[in-house]
């Protein structure tokens, strides 16, 4: 079993993989970034580190929306950044075997893989291709 923790965009349910995440930080101070694109909300102060702030809805195309205070900092051997989500869930247990699988040649699609758990469907969230996105903005 993986433990998955869900959170919402928009009308949409994703999800990452707990192992992925460092800690959730609600409403820290954001600190303006100069130079860098509208993705960046700023950055936040994580136990004496710098961690960059992305605005994971507007990241994957979402319509603007106010600006989301509860932070995913993931874990820094993944990315060293924090993610803005608009609400979290509680942590489920999932059996990945029965991930559905997604293949797309678009370049903003960030889904790994569809999981359903008790008749919703979860989007879990693939940060090898929004880590792809953010380098690419970034150029």
């Amino acid at each position: 079993m993986t433990q998955l923790l869900p959170f919402t965009l928009g009308a949409e349910r994703y999800a990452l993989k707990l192992t992925s995440i460092q800690e959730v930080v609600d409403g820290a101070q954001l600190h303006y970034l100069p130079v860098t694109p509208a993705t960046f909300l700023g950055a936040i102060n994580v136990h004496g580190q710098v961690v960059p702030v992305v605005d994971l809805p507007l990241l994957l195309g979402f319509d603007p929306a106010p600006v989301c205070q509860r932070f995913l900092v993931l874990s820094p051997q993944i990315l060293s950044l924090a993610l803005a989500v608009h609400q979290l869930e509680s942590v489920i247990n999932v059996d990945l075997q029965h991930l559905a699988l997604m293949q797309s040649d678009e370049p903003q699609n960030c889904i790994a893989g569809v999981v359903h758990w008790h008749e919703k469907m979860i989007n879990l969230l693939d940060l090898e291709q929004v880590g792809h996105i953010i380098e690419t903005q970034l150029k």
